[in-house]
């Protein structure tokens, strides 16, 4: 009979192991190769255990390839390397994070989502509106989908539209920290710089190194000086 100990045992990966595996394709900066490697020998959740490893280094690596064979199951061990006291740890945590937010759509939606990531990097704001719509008719649990027709919306000055979207994508990932401080964003735009600064921290709470979050932070806190000493939580980054 397999005990509790044995399927930890099995589910273990060798850290040392892992690095001679990975190194090659690391080197050569081939991330397809590099998911191919990984994916073939490990599951994600196996991968997951490396990110509470005592070097630096297995860290950074198990990141990386968190995120590029990752889905959202394996959300939560990123999201936690966020506050890591390594700050790659943290950079490839985040980068982990975005990339499986962005394949987390059905296959239906998949392409027009693309089209509308292509549309906002050109700047055709309303065109990427309508695909990102398109996607999430097709999924509606599509939550990066929700967050970039948010980002769209922002660019159109659309801010009520825009804080929707973000609520929508918060609904799904709660720990979204692009969405609530999209959020912070919108309702500074509006004025409420009180639910801005509210929804600032929240997002620093959940990725301390988004360093232009925190000097909006320490901007924000001369303004409303009151908020210096309270409001050092936010429950629910989804005000009303």
């Amino acid at each position: 009979m397999w005990t509790n100990t044995n399927l930890t045992m099995a589910n273990s990966i060798d850290a040392n192991e892992f690095l001679q595996v990975v190194r090659p394709a690391l080197s050569s900066g081939d991330a397809a190769k590099l998911a191919h490697v990984t994916r073939v020998r490990w599951r994600p959740n196996q991968l997951c255990q490396l990110m509470r490893h005592p070097d630096n280094d297995v860290r950074r690596v198990a990141a990386v390839t968190v995120g590029l064979i990752g889905d959202m199951r394996c959300t939560s061990c990123l999201t936690r390397a966020l506050r890591d006291e390594d700050e790659q740890v943290n950079q490839m945590a985040e980068h982990g994070l975005w990339s499986i937010w962005f394949r987390d759509g059905g296959a239906a939606a998949t392409g027009p989502f693309r089209e509308g990531v292509a549309l906002l990097s050109i700047e055709a704001h309303q065109e990427a509106v309508e695909k990102f719509h398109e996607a999430n008719r097709l999924d509606p649990e599509f939550a990066e989908a929700h967050n970039q027709c948010a980002i769209a919306h922002c660019f159109l000055s659309q801010w009520d539209q825009s804080l929707a979207n973000c609520r929508r994508t918060i609904r799904l990932i709660p720990t979204h920290f692009g969405a609530i401080a999209g959020m912070g964003h919108c309702f500074a735009q509006l004025g409420d710089l009180d639910r801005a600064l509210q929804c600032y921290r929240a997002a620093l709470r959940i990725n301390p190194r988004l360093k232009a979050i925190a000097q909006v932070i320490r901007s924000l806190e001369t303004k409303i000086p009151h908020f210096i000493a309270t409001a050092d939580t936010l429950e629910d980054p989804n005000p009303n």
